[in-house]
Protein backbone atom coordinates (compact mmCIF):
# COMPACT_ATOMS: atom_id res chain seq x y z
CA UNK A 1 0.00 0.00 0.00
CA UNK A 2 2.93 2.10 0.97
CA UNK A 3 4.28 1.72 -2.45
CA UNK A 4 1.21 2.52 -4.50
CA UNK A 5 1.12 5.56 -2.36
CA UNK A 6 4.18 6.52 -3.15
CA UNK A 7 3.78 6.03 -6.91
CA UNK A 8 0.14 8.23 -6.96
CA UNK A 9 2.31 10.93 -4.94
CA UNK A 10 4.95 11.43 -7.47
CA UNK A 11 2.16 10.79 -10.60
CA UNK A 12 0.46 13.28 -8.83
CA UNK A 13 3.56 15.80 -8.57
CA UNK A 14 4.62 15.43 -11.86
CA UNK A 15 0.94 16.53 -13.17
CA UNK A 16 1.02 19.60 -10.65
CA UNK A 17 5.07 20.25 -11.95
CA UNK A 18 3.64 20.27 -15.56
CA UNK A 19 0.67 22.35 -14.35
CA UNK A 20 3.20 24.75 -12.76
CA UNK A 21 4.95 24.75 -16.12
CA UNK A 22 2.51 25.17 -19.04
CA UNK A 23 0.45 28.07 -16.74
CA UNK A 24 4.04 29.73 -16.16
CA UNK A 25 4.34 30.28 -20.22
CA UNK A 26 3.02 33.85 -19.78
CA UNK A 27 6.37 35.03 -18.77
CA UNK A 28 7.33 34.81 -22.16
CA UNK A 29 5.33 37.83 -23.09
CA UNK A 30 7.05 41.22 -24.20
CA UNK A 31 6.58 44.47 -26.08
CA UNK A 32 5.58 42.21 -29.05
CA UNK A 33 4.52 38.76 -27.71
CA UNK A 34 1.26 38.35 -25.90
CA UNK A 35 1.20 34.77 -24.29
CA UNK A 36 -1.69 33.79 -22.17
CA UNK A 37 -0.96 31.51 -19.20
CA UNK A 38 -1.18 27.60 -20.61
CA UNK A 39 -3.96 25.56 -19.32
CA UNK A 40 -3.41 21.68 -18.83
CA UNK A 41 -6.03 19.82 -21.26
CA UNK A 42 -6.95 16.45 -20.25
CA UNK A 43 -6.55 13.32 -22.37
CA UNK A 44 -9.26 12.13 -24.45
CA UNK A 45 -9.99 9.40 -26.91
CA UNK A 46 -7.31 10.32 -29.01
CA UNK A 47 -5.35 12.94 -27.74
CA UNK A 48 -3.10 12.47 -24.47
CA UNK A 49 -3.09 15.36 -22.07
CA UNK A 50 -0.80 17.93 -22.85
CA UNK A 51 -0.70 21.95 -22.40
CA UNK A 52 -2.25 24.26 -24.49
CA UNK A 53 -0.93 28.05 -24.96
CA UNK A 54 -2.52 30.50 -26.83
CA UNK A 55 -2.03 34.18 -27.44
CA UNK A 56 -0.85 36.91 -29.98
CA UNK A 57 2.30 38.47 -31.91
CA UNK A 58 2.25 42.01 -33.02
CA UNK A 59 -1.27 42.54 -31.40
CA UNK A 60 -2.79 40.50 -34.46
CA UNK A 61 -1.61 37.09 -35.31
CA UNK A 62 -3.11 34.85 -33.34
CA UNK A 63 -1.06 31.10 -32.57
CA UNK A 64 -1.48 28.08 -30.12
CA UNK A 65 0.77 25.64 -29.06
CA UNK A 66 0.03 21.97 -27.63
CA UNK A 67 3.11 20.07 -25.88
CA UNK A 68 2.52 16.74 -24.42
CA UNK A 69 2.55 16.05 -20.90
CA UNK A 70 4.38 12.78 -21.31
CA UNK A 71 5.96 11.36 -24.25
CA UNK A 72 7.40 13.67 -25.89
CA UNK A 73 10.34 12.75 -28.54
CA UNK A 74 11.97 16.02 -29.01
CA UNK A 75 10.13 16.36 -31.74
CA UNK A 76 8.56 19.81 -33.02
CA UNK A 77 5.42 20.19 -36.23
CA UNK A 78 4.39 23.49 -37.27
CA UNK A 79 1.49 23.15 -39.68
CA UNK A 80 0.73 26.15 -41.99
CA UNK A 81 -2.65 26.48 -42.58
CA UNK A 82 -4.24 26.33 -46.38
CA UNK A 83 -6.92 28.53 -48.34
CA UNK A 84 -6.94 32.42 -47.26
CA UNK A 85 -5.85 31.12 -43.69
CA UNK A 86 -7.65 33.02 -40.95
CA UNK A 87 -8.24 29.95 -38.84
CA UNK A 88 -5.75 28.48 -36.58
CA UNK A 89 -4.72 24.68 -38.03
CA UNK A 90 -3.86 21.33 -37.00
CA UNK A 91 -2.45 21.64 -33.59
CA UNK A 92 -3.14 18.33 -32.17
CA UNK A 93 -3.45 15.27 -34.59
CA UNK A 94 0.46 14.33 -33.47
CA UNK A 95 0.73 14.99 -29.61
CA UNK A 96 -0.14 10.80 -29.40
CA UNK A 97 2.57 10.52 -31.60
CA UNK A 98 5.24 12.64 -29.06
CA UNK A 99 5.37 15.56 -31.58
CA UNK A 100 4.92 19.17 -30.20
CA UNK A 101 2.45 21.43 -32.45
CA UNK A 102 1.69 24.91 -33.46
CA UNK A 103 -0.14 26.47 -35.99
CA UNK A 104 -1.24 30.40 -36.76
CA UNK A 105 -4.09 32.17 -38.32
CA UNK A 106 -1.62 34.20 -40.13
CA UNK A 107 -3.01 37.33 -38.46
CA UNK A 108 -6.69 37.98 -39.59
CA UNK A 109 -10.33 35.92 -39.16
CA UNK A 110 -12.59 34.22 -41.42
CA UNK A 111 -12.11 31.44 -43.17
CA UNK A 112 -12.47 32.40 -46.61
CA UNK A 113 -12.78 35.92 -46.08
CA UNK A 114 -10.44 37.97 -48.39
CA UNK A 115 -10.84 41.48 -47.20
CA UNK A 116 -7.61 40.91 -45.29
CA UNK A 117 -5.69 41.56 -48.90
CA UNK A 118 -6.92 45.06 -48.52
CA UNK A 119 -4.63 45.55 -45.61
CA UNK A 120 -0.92 45.76 -46.60
CA UNK A 121 0.20 44.41 -42.86
CA UNK A 122 -1.95 41.52 -43.22
CA UNK A 123 -1.23 40.38 -46.71
CA UNK A 124 2.35 40.62 -45.23
CA UNK A 125 1.70 38.50 -42.29
CA UNK A 126 -0.25 35.99 -44.77
CA UNK A 127 2.52 35.54 -46.85
CA UNK A 128 5.29 34.82 -45.09
CA UNK A 129 5.69 37.14 -41.69
CA UNK A 130 3.10 35.52 -39.11
CA UNK A 131 4.19 31.49 -40.27
CA UNK A 132 7.73 32.43 -39.32
CA UNK A 133 7.23 34.79 -36.40
CA UNK A 134 4.98 31.90 -34.94
CA UNK A 135 7.75 29.51 -35.54
CA UNK A 136 10.23 30.94 -33.63
CA UNK A 137 8.04 32.06 -30.57
CA UNK A 138 6.23 28.23 -30.33
CA UNK A 139 10.03 27.50 -30.38
CA UNK A 140 10.91 29.05 -27.48
CA UNK A 141 7.78 28.28 -25.84
CA UNK A 142 8.57 24.24 -26.29
CA UNK A 143 12.02 24.99 -25.17
CA UNK A 144 10.47 26.83 -21.96
CA UNK A 145 8.13 24.00 -21.27
CA UNK A 146 10.11 20.88 -21.61
CA UNK A 147 13.71 22.82 -20.14
CA UNK A 148 15.54 22.00 -23.54
CA UNK A 149 14.91 22.70 -27.24
CA UNK A 150 13.22 20.73 -29.70
CA UNK A 151 15.56 18.50 -31.69
CA UNK A 152 13.98 17.83 -34.39
CA UNK A 153 11.43 20.64 -36.17
CA UNK A 154 9.23 19.83 -39.09
CA UNK A 155 6.70 21.79 -41.13
CA UNK A 156 3.26 20.56 -43.11
CA UNK A 157 0.84 22.76 -45.49
CA UNK A 158 -0.86 22.04 -48.49
CA UNK A 159 -2.09 24.29 -51.10
CA UNK A 160 -1.53 27.87 -49.48
CA UNK A 161 -0.28 26.14 -46.88
CA UNK A 162 2.38 24.47 -49.29
CA UNK A 163 3.02 27.55 -50.76
CA UNK A 164 3.61 28.69 -46.93
CA UNK A 165 6.16 25.58 -46.78
CA UNK A 166 7.93 26.59 -49.58
CA UNK A 167 8.81 29.97 -48.89
CA UNK A 168 9.82 29.24 -45.12
CA UNK A 169 12.63 26.96 -46.95
CA UNK A 170 13.51 29.58 -49.16
CA UNK A 171 13.39 32.83 -46.75
CA UNK A 172 13.94 31.26 -43.69
CA UNK A 173 16.32 28.24 -44.26
CA UNK A 174 17.54 27.83 -40.76
CA UNK A 175 13.54 27.47 -39.59
CA UNK A 176 12.70 24.20 -40.14
CA UNK A 177 14.70 20.62 -40.39
CA UNK A 178 12.53 19.00 -42.52
CA UNK A 179 9.39 20.57 -44.84
CA UNK A 180 6.52 18.95 -46.34
CA UNK A 181 5.07 20.94 -49.12
CA UNK A 182 1.76 19.14 -50.71
CA UNK A 183 0.20 21.54 -53.43
CA UNK A 184 2.02 24.29 -53.38
CA UNK A 185 0.77 27.58 -54.60
CA UNK A 186 4.27 28.66 -56.68
CA UNK A 187 2.69 30.89 -58.82
CA UNK A 188 -0.36 33.07 -56.78
CA UNK A 189 -1.27 35.21 -59.41
CA UNK A 190 -1.06 32.78 -61.83
CA UNK A 191 -3.56 31.00 -59.81
CA UNK A 192 -5.88 34.03 -59.54
CA UNK A 193 -5.68 34.84 -63.25
CA UNK A 194 -6.72 30.78 -64.07
CA UNK A 195 -9.90 30.96 -61.71
CA UNK A 196 -10.95 34.69 -62.95
CA UNK A 197 -10.97 33.10 -66.50
CA UNK A 198 -12.21 29.65 -65.12
CA UNK A 199 -15.41 31.47 -63.82
CA UNK A 200 -16.01 33.64 -66.77
CA UNK A 201 -15.87 30.43 -68.97
CA UNK A 202 -18.46 28.81 -67.17
CA UNK A 203 -20.28 31.60 -67.10
CA UNK A 204 -20.50 30.90 -70.83
CA UNK A 205 -20.20 27.22 -71.08
CA UNK A 206 -21.26 25.98 -67.87
CA UNK A 207 -20.40 22.64 -66.85
CA UNK A 208 -22.84 20.38 -64.55
CA UNK A 209 -22.14 17.31 -62.79
CA UNK A 210 -23.72 15.28 -66.32
CA UNK A 211 -21.15 17.04 -68.70
CA UNK A 212 -18.02 16.30 -66.05
CA UNK A 213 -18.95 12.40 -66.24
CA UNK A 214 -19.05 12.75 -69.50
CA UNK A 215 -15.30 13.97 -69.93
CA UNK A 216 -14.57 11.88 -66.82
CA UNK A 217 -15.68 8.76 -68.94
CA UNK A 218 -13.63 10.51 -72.53
CA UNK A 219 -10.76 10.62 -70.51
CA UNK A 220 -10.56 7.32 -69.36
CA UNK A 221 -11.34 6.18 -73.04
CA UNK A 222 -8.24 8.19 -74.54
CA UNK A 223 -5.75 7.88 -71.60
CA UNK A 224 -6.84 5.13 -69.11
CA UNK A 225 -4.38 2.71 -70.89
CA UNK A 226 -0.80 4.51 -71.53
CA UNK A 227 0.44 3.17 -68.62
CA UNK A 228 -0.81 -0.49 -69.89
CA UNK A 229 -3.06 -1.04 -66.74
CA UNK A 230 -6.92 -0.25 -67.22
CA UNK A 231 -8.60 0.93 -63.70
CA UNK A 232 -9.87 4.23 -64.27
CA UNK A 233 -6.10 5.99 -63.46
CA UNK A 234 -3.86 7.99 -66.51
CA UNK A 235 -0.80 7.14 -64.50
CA UNK A 236 1.29 9.52 -66.60
CA UNK A 237 -0.45 12.39 -67.75
CA UNK A 238 1.88 14.15 -69.46
CA UNK A 239 1.42 11.50 -72.17
CA UNK A 240 -1.98 12.46 -72.23
CA UNK A 241 -2.84 15.12 -74.90
CA UNK A 242 -5.69 17.65 -75.74
CA UNK A 243 -5.97 16.17 -79.13
CA UNK A 244 -6.18 12.66 -77.93
CA UNK A 245 -9.13 13.67 -76.16
CA UNK A 246 -10.92 14.34 -79.51
CA UNK A 247 -13.91 16.73 -77.41
CA UNK A 248 -15.27 18.14 -80.57
CA UNK A 249 -16.28 14.83 -81.01
CA UNK A 250 -18.49 14.90 -77.62
CA UNK A 251 -20.72 17.63 -79.07
CA UNK A 252 -24.30 16.67 -79.03
CA UNK A 253 -26.17 15.84 -82.36
CA UNK A 254 -29.00 18.46 -83.02
CA UNK A 255 -31.87 17.32 -80.45
CA UNK A 256 -29.40 15.20 -78.29
CA UNK A 257 -28.67 15.60 -75.18
CA UNK A 258 -27.70 12.68 -73.26
CA UNK A 259 -23.98 11.86 -72.81
CA UNK A 260 -22.68 14.69 -75.00
CA UNK A 261 -21.74 18.45 -74.36
CA UNK A 262 -22.79 21.50 -76.18
CA UNK A 263 -20.53 23.61 -78.56
CA UNK A 264 -20.18 26.27 -75.19
CA UNK A 265 -19.58 22.89 -72.68
CA UNK A 266 -16.68 21.95 -74.97
CA UNK A 267 -15.20 25.44 -75.07
CA UNK A 268 -14.83 25.66 -71.44
CA UNK A 269 -13.80 22.00 -71.08
CA UNK A 270 -10.84 23.08 -73.86
CA UNK A 271 -9.87 25.44 -71.76
CA UNK A 272 -9.84 23.63 -68.42
CA UNK A 273 -7.51 21.43 -70.00
CA UNK A 274 -5.32 24.04 -72.00
CA UNK A 275 -5.26 27.17 -70.01
CA UNK A 276 -4.94 30.83 -70.83
CA UNK A 277 -3.51 31.44 -73.92
CA UNK A 278 -2.09 35.20 -75.89
CA UNK A 279 -3.60 36.06 -79.10
CA UNK A 280 -0.85 33.81 -80.76
CA UNK A 281 -2.27 30.75 -78.83
CA UNK A 282 0.70 30.47 -76.64
CA UNK A 283 0.35 29.03 -73.17
CA UNK A 284 0.24 32.11 -70.81
CA UNK A 285 -1.07 30.37 -67.49
CA UNK A 286 -1.42 26.32 -68.02
CA UNK A 287 -4.34 24.06 -67.95
CA UNK A 288 -5.22 20.80 -66.05
CA UNK A 289 -3.68 17.21 -67.02
CA UNK A 290 -6.44 14.77 -67.93
CA UNK A 291 -8.11 12.49 -65.25
CA UNK A 292 -10.00 12.26 -62.33
CA UNK A 293 -12.51 14.75 -63.27
CA UNK A 294 -14.72 13.05 -60.94
CA UNK A 295 -12.27 13.65 -57.77
CA UNK A 296 -14.20 16.72 -56.84
CA UNK A 297 -12.04 19.72 -58.06
CA UNK A 298 -14.75 20.31 -60.76
CA UNK A 299 -17.17 20.62 -58.33
CA UNK A 300 -15.00 22.68 -56.27
CA UNK A 301 -13.72 25.66 -59.00
CA UNK A 302 -15.50 24.91 -61.37
CA UNK A 303 -19.52 23.62 -61.06
CA UNK A 304 -20.58 23.82 -57.48
CA UNK A 305 -22.37 23.11 -55.69
CA UNK A 306 -20.09 23.84 -52.74
CA UNK A 307 -21.81 24.16 -49.02
CA UNK A 308 -19.43 26.52 -47.40
CA UNK A 309 -19.42 28.68 -50.27
CA UNK A 310 -21.80 30.75 -52.21
CA UNK A 311 -20.54 29.74 -55.66
CA UNK A 312 -17.18 28.16 -56.33
CA UNK A 313 -14.01 28.34 -55.36
CA UNK A 314 -12.99 30.27 -58.36
CA UNK A 315 -15.90 33.07 -57.43
CA UNK A 316 -14.42 33.46 -54.20
CA UNK A 317 -10.85 34.20 -55.66
CA UNK A 318 -11.95 36.65 -57.93
CA UNK A 319 -13.30 38.48 -54.82
CA UNK A 320 -9.47 37.91 -53.89
CA UNK A 321 -7.96 39.61 -57.25
CA UNK A 322 -10.67 42.95 -55.97
CA UNK A 323 -9.00 42.84 -52.57
CA UNK A 324 -5.65 43.04 -53.69
CA UNK A 325 -6.12 45.90 -56.71
CA UNK A 326 -8.62 47.80 -54.35
CA UNK A 327 -6.07 50.94 -54.40
CA UNK A 328 -6.85 51.19 -58.38
CA UNK A 329 -9.23 53.50 -58.63
CA UNK A 330 -9.78 52.53 -62.13
CA UNK A 331 -9.82 49.00 -61.77
CA UNK A 332 -13.00 46.86 -62.94
CA UNK A 333 -12.97 43.26 -62.68
CA UNK A 334 -15.38 42.73 -65.78
CA UNK A 335 -12.14 43.93 -68.00
CA UNK A 336 -9.65 42.02 -66.10
CA UNK A 337 -7.38 40.34 -69.10
CA UNK A 338 -6.11 37.60 -67.53
CA UNK A 339 -2.50 37.85 -69.95
CA UNK A 340 -2.36 41.46 -70.23
CA UNK A 341 -3.06 42.14 -66.74
CA UNK A 342 -1.11 39.04 -65.55
CA UNK A 343 2.73 41.29 -64.39
CA UNK A 344 0.63 43.66 -62.59
CA UNK A 345 -0.78 40.94 -60.73
CA UNK A 346 2.40 39.23 -59.90
CA UNK A 347 4.07 42.84 -58.43
CA UNK A 348 1.17 43.27 -56.52
CA UNK A 349 0.92 39.95 -54.92
CA UNK A 350 4.93 39.91 -54.64
CA UNK A 351 4.66 39.25 -50.63
CA UNK A 352 2.95 36.60 -51.22
CA UNK A 353 4.77 34.78 -54.20
CA UNK A 354 7.45 32.02 -53.47
CA UNK A 355 10.39 33.75 -54.14
CA UNK A 356 13.14 32.32 -56.79
CA UNK A 357 13.69 28.77 -56.10
CA UNK A 358 17.48 28.85 -55.14
CA UNK A 359 17.81 26.60 -52.25
CA UNK A 360 21.43 26.94 -51.49
CA UNK A 361 21.16 28.07 -47.96
CA UNK A 362 18.37 24.99 -47.34
CA UNK A 363 20.36 22.96 -48.09
CA UNK A 364 23.42 24.61 -46.13
CA UNK A 365 21.32 24.56 -42.97
CA UNK A 366 21.04 20.42 -43.84
CA UNK A 367 17.13 20.78 -44.21
CA UNK A 368 14.71 18.23 -46.20
CA UNK A 369 11.88 18.67 -48.70
CA UNK A 370 9.15 16.95 -50.01
CA UNK A 371 6.98 17.85 -52.35
CA UNK A 372 3.71 16.14 -53.67
CA UNK A 373 0.80 17.06 -55.83
CA UNK A 374 -1.57 15.48 -57.40
CA UNK A 375 -1.41 15.03 -61.42
CA UNK A 376 -5.53 16.58 -61.90
CA UNK A 377 -5.09 19.41 -59.28
CA UNK A 378 -7.16 22.14 -60.69
CA UNK A 379 -5.48 24.98 -58.43
CA UNK A 380 -2.55 24.12 -58.28
CA UNK A 381 -1.93 22.65 -61.59
CA UNK A 382 0.86 20.20 -62.06
CA UNK A 383 2.42 22.10 -64.98
CA UNK A 384 3.21 25.20 -62.96
CA UNK A 385 4.53 23.48 -60.56
CA UNK A 386 6.62 21.49 -63.40
CA UNK A 387 7.92 25.03 -64.50
CA UNK A 388 8.91 25.69 -60.87
CA UNK A 389 10.65 22.69 -60.23
CA UNK A 390 12.87 23.28 -64.04
CA UNK A 391 13.73 26.77 -62.70
CA UNK A 392 14.77 25.18 -58.84
CA UNK A 393 16.83 22.76 -61.21
CA UNK A 394 18.59 25.36 -63.58
CA UNK A 395 19.94 27.34 -60.07
CA UNK A 396 20.22 24.32 -58.08
CA UNK A 397 21.88 21.60 -60.63
CA UNK A 398 21.58 17.91 -59.48
CA UNK A 399 22.18 17.94 -56.49
CA UNK A 400 18.90 19.20 -55.25
CA UNK A 401 18.24 15.26 -55.78
CA UNK A 402 20.30 15.13 -52.20
CA UNK A 403 17.52 17.26 -50.06
CA UNK A 404 14.40 17.72 -52.07
CA UNK A 405 12.51 14.96 -54.08
CA UNK A 406 9.15 15.31 -55.56
CA UNK A 407 6.11 13.46 -56.04
CA UNK A 408 3.64 13.71 -58.30
CA UNK A 409 0.31 11.29 -57.71
CA UNK A 410 -1.66 9.94 -60.38
CA UNK A 411 -5.71 10.05 -60.05
CA UNK A 412 -5.20 12.87 -56.90
CA UNK A 413 -6.86 16.38 -56.98
CA UNK A 414 -6.40 18.95 -54.89
CA UNK A 415 -4.50 17.78 -51.90
CA UNK A 416 -6.85 14.94 -51.05
CA UNK A 417 -9.60 12.70 -53.02
CA UNK A 418 -9.46 10.91 -56.42
CA UNK A 419 -9.56 7.78 -57.84
CA UNK A 420 -6.09 7.04 -57.40
CA UNK A 421 -3.72 5.58 -54.45
CA UNK A 422 -3.04 9.07 -53.00
CA UNK A 423 -2.82 8.36 -48.88
CA UNK A 424 1.03 8.26 -48.36
CA UNK A 425 3.20 8.53 -45.05
CA UNK A 426 5.25 11.62 -45.85
CA UNK A 427 5.87 12.15 -41.98
CA UNK A 428 7.90 8.92 -41.71
CA UNK A 429 9.68 9.50 -45.07
CA UNK A 430 10.77 12.65 -43.98
CA UNK A 431 11.52 11.62 -40.29
CA UNK A 432 13.83 8.79 -42.28
CA UNK A 433 15.39 11.35 -44.12
CA UNK A 434 16.37 14.12 -41.52
CA UNK A 435 16.78 11.48 -38.44
CA UNK A 436 18.62 9.05 -40.54
CA UNK A 437 19.93 10.38 -43.39
CA UNK A 438 17.55 7.93 -45.31
CA UNK A 439 16.55 9.47 -48.59
CA UNK A 440 12.90 8.41 -49.81
CA UNK A 441 12.65 6.66 -52.80
CA UNK A 442 9.52 4.86 -53.80
CA UNK A 443 6.92 5.92 -51.22
CA UNK A 444 3.79 3.36 -51.30
CA UNK A 445 0.53 5.02 -51.54
CA UNK A 446 -3.02 3.70 -50.82
CA UNK A 447 -6.31 4.23 -52.31
CA UNK A 448 -8.08 4.56 -49.44
CA UNK A 449 -11.80 4.40 -50.96
CA UNK A 450 -13.79 6.60 -53.19
CA UNK A 451 -13.33 10.09 -52.04
CA UNK A 452 -13.89 13.09 -53.67
CA UNK A 453 -12.10 16.18 -52.10
CA UNK A 454 -14.94 17.62 -50.53
CA UNK A 455 -15.14 14.27 -49.04
CA UNK A 456 -12.09 13.63 -48.20
CA UNK A 457 -12.01 16.78 -46.10
CA UNK A 458 -14.97 15.40 -44.00
CA UNK A 459 -13.47 12.51 -43.66
CA UNK A 460 -10.26 13.60 -42.59
CA UNK A 461 -12.10 16.05 -40.03
CA UNK A 462 -9.50 18.29 -38.53
CA UNK A 463 -6.20 16.12 -38.50
CA UNK A 464 -4.64 18.09 -41.18
CA UNK A 465 -0.75 16.86 -40.85
CA UNK A 466 -1.77 13.36 -39.99
CA UNK A 467 -4.40 12.58 -42.85
CA UNK A 468 -2.90 9.93 -44.65
CA UNK A 469 -4.05 7.28 -41.24
CA UNK A 470 -7.31 9.08 -40.93
CA UNK A 471 -8.51 8.86 -44.35
CA UNK A 472 -7.21 4.98 -44.78
CA UNK A 473 -8.88 4.30 -41.00
CA UNK A 474 -12.27 6.42 -43.12
CA UNK A 475 -12.17 4.14 -45.88
CA UNK A 476 -11.79 0.51 -44.60
CA UNK A 477 -14.93 1.45 -42.76
CA UNK A 478 -16.57 2.37 -45.97
CA UNK A 479 -19.05 -0.30 -47.63
CA UNK A 480 -17.74 -1.87 -50.28
CA UNK A 481 -14.79 0.21 -50.45
CA UNK A 482 -11.78 -0.96 -52.86
CA UNK A 483 -8.18 -0.67 -51.69
CA UNK A 484 -5.41 -0.66 -53.76
CA UNK A 485 -1.32 0.31 -53.92
CA UNK A 486 0.63 1.86 -56.19
CA UNK A 487 4.46 3.30 -55.89
CA UNK A 488 4.77 6.95 -55.70
CA UNK A 489 8.16 7.77 -57.84
CA UNK A 490 10.36 10.61 -57.73
CA UNK A 491 9.65 13.11 -60.40
CA UNK A 492 10.14 13.02 -63.59
CA UNK A 493 9.63 9.37 -62.30
CA UNK A 494 6.16 7.60 -62.85
CA UNK A 495 5.12 3.70 -62.23
CA UNK A 496 4.56 1.30 -64.80
CA UNK A 497 3.18 -1.77 -64.76
CA UNK A 498 5.83 -5.04 -65.08
CA UNK A 499 2.99 -6.83 -67.17
CA UNK A 500 2.49 -9.17 -64.44
CA UNK A 501 0.79 -10.01 -60.84
CA UNK A 502 -1.79 -8.13 -59.23
CA UNK A 503 -2.34 -4.99 -61.05
CA UNK A 504 -3.71 -3.95 -57.88
CA UNK A 505 -0.40 -4.21 -55.93
CA UNK A 506 2.42 -2.04 -55.72
CA UNK A 507 4.85 -4.61 -56.43
CA UNK A 508 3.90 -5.11 -59.48
CA UNK A 509 4.98 -1.54 -60.88
CA UNK A 510 8.34 -0.01 -61.15
CA UNK A 511 9.86 3.66 -61.40
CA UNK A 512 10.64 4.64 -64.52
CA UNK A 513 11.71 7.25 -66.63
CA UNK A 514 11.05 8.03 -70.64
Amino acid sequence: MRLLALAASLAFSGVAAATDRCADLYFLSDADHAVEPGILVAASEDVPAHCRVRGTIDATIRFEVRMPVEGWSGRFMFHAPGGLAGVIGDTSSLLDDGFAMASTDTGHEGANAEDFYRDDHAKTNFAFRANHLTTVLAKRIVAAFYGEPARFAYLWGCSNGGRAALVEALRYPDDYDGIIAGAPAVEYAQLLAWAFETSRHQARGPLDAESVAVLDANTRRACDMLDGVTDGIVGDPRKCTVEMLELDALQCDEGGAADCLTAGQIETARYIYTGVTDESGAVVVPGVYPGGELGGDFDLWVTGPVPFLEGTASDITVDVIKAVTHRDPGFDIASFDPVADLPGLREIMVSVEVPAPDFSAFDESGGKLIIYNGWHDQPCRAKTLEAFLADAKALNGDAMDEYLRTYMIPGMVHCAGGPGAWAADFLQAIIHWVEEDVAPDRIIAEHPGEFTFMEAQTAIAGREVNWAEAIIEAGAAMENSRSFTRPLCPYPQYAQYNGSGDTDDAENYACVED
